[in-house]
């Protein structure tokens, strides 16, 4: 193997793991030292593939978007975007999603981590919140940003608070009030637009 071929390889490696802690233990998850020792690297090798931690958490959220959209996205074809929102928030708002953060959006993980981190965390989850806005649903049937704000929001929201409290009868509760009230939502949204629900 190649070098460069070696060096990308690493990096990766690096990545995928600062992707998954970041969904599972937020910022704090990616220490640098102790990532680099459970990749078998040394600290100092980090800085060979980024210039700062706050750059690897950047790439890393960019990372974790990329493979939570890819789960998203395998709706079935020809259903409407009330079907399509549906589905979403019953996958997004599901108590599989609640317990597994490791493998979910990591939006929702640092949602209340976000508004703390640097500059550069801030502008990556920004823009992430932006792409899964614009690109989240159907390219030949857009929805208006704002409906699709309005609907992250309410899904993002609901799901870290049922994953902050420890009652689980609770938690339950947050995750079907949510999936609730996006159905509505959904639904309001097709009938101002004219469309069935």
């Amino acid at each position: 193997m190649k070098r460069s071929e070696q060096k990308a390889a690493t990096r990766a490696a690096v990545l995928d793991l600062a992707a998954k802690r970041l969904r599972a233990e937020g910022l704090a998850g990616n220490g640098v030292q102790r990532l680099m020792r459970d990749c078998g690297l040394t600290h100092g090798g980090f800085y060979v593939h980024f210039p700062s931690k706050a750059a690897l958490d950047a790439a890393a959220l960019e990372a974790a978007m990329a493979e939570h959209a890819a789960t998203l996205a395998a709706l079935p074809e020809g259903l409407s975007r009330t079907e399509r929102r549906r589905l979403r928030a019953r996958a997004y708002l599901s108590r599989s999603h609640r317990d597994n953060p490791q493998s979910g959006c990591p939006l929702a993980a640092l949602l209340s981590e976000a508004p703390r981190a640097p500059a550069a965390v801030r502008a990556a989850y920004q823009a992430m919140l932006a792409r899964a806005v614009t690109e989240g649903d159907d390219a030949r049937d857009p929805a208006p940003p704002s409906q699709e704000l309005a609907l992250a929001a309410l899904a993002m929201g609901g799901l870290a608070l049922a994953r902050a409290v420890p009652d689980g009868a609770l938690s339950d509760a947050i995750l079907a009030a949510c999936r609730d009230a996006a159905g509505l939502l959904a639904d309001a949204y097709a009938q101002a637009e004219g469309d069935a629900p």
